[in-house]
């Protein structure tokens, strides 16, 4: 007679990246690795390109939204390294016009689902045009309301 097997197949492992990686589409960030990487492997394509620049520097540039655990292997084929790379949409550039008087320009802010932002946070803010009216009683029970615009 055949014996029959009591042991149970343990379910799989799930295999994880060691931090996160985030970064915009069409951005390009470089990494280095204290040991030498001779292959990169991805989970999905066509969300990141990987480029070694030496044996222990590579870059990563963000082609499409997406995840992807990518894994860096060593000459001998142990892991080195693994990274989820989460690549979020750069988003819309929108313009907000209406300074008033004669300028004609624009602020631009990147909005994407999650909100919106400065498209360039260098450049500082123009100022908007603020008004104050102050109210000056006349002896006779009537007052003078001046107002000042500062642009």
């Amino acid at each position: 007679m055949g014996s029959i097997s009591t042991t149970k197949a343990q379910p799989p492992q799930e295999i994880v990246g060691a931090d996160t990686i985030q970064i915009q589409t069409g951005q390009t960030r470089t990494f280095m690795f204290q040991q030498a990487v001779n292959r990169f492997s991805l989970s999905a394509d066509g969300i990141v390109e990987v480029r070694p620049e030496t044996d222990r520097t590579f870059t990563i540039r963000a082609i499409s939204p997406g995840q992807v655990l990518m894994t860096a292997y060593a000459p001998g084929g142990q892991v080195v390294h693994r990274s989820n790379v989460s690549v979020a949409d750069a988003g819309h550039l929108v313009k907000i016009y209406g300074f008033g008087g004669d300028t004609k320009d624009y602020i631009g802010l990147i909005c994407t689902e999650a909100g919106c932002g400065r498209a360039d946070p260098d450049i500082a803010p123009k100022p908007s045009p603020t008004s104050t009216s102050e109210a000056q009683n006349k002896g006779d029970n009537t007052s003078v309301t001046t107002v000042r615009e500062d642009r």
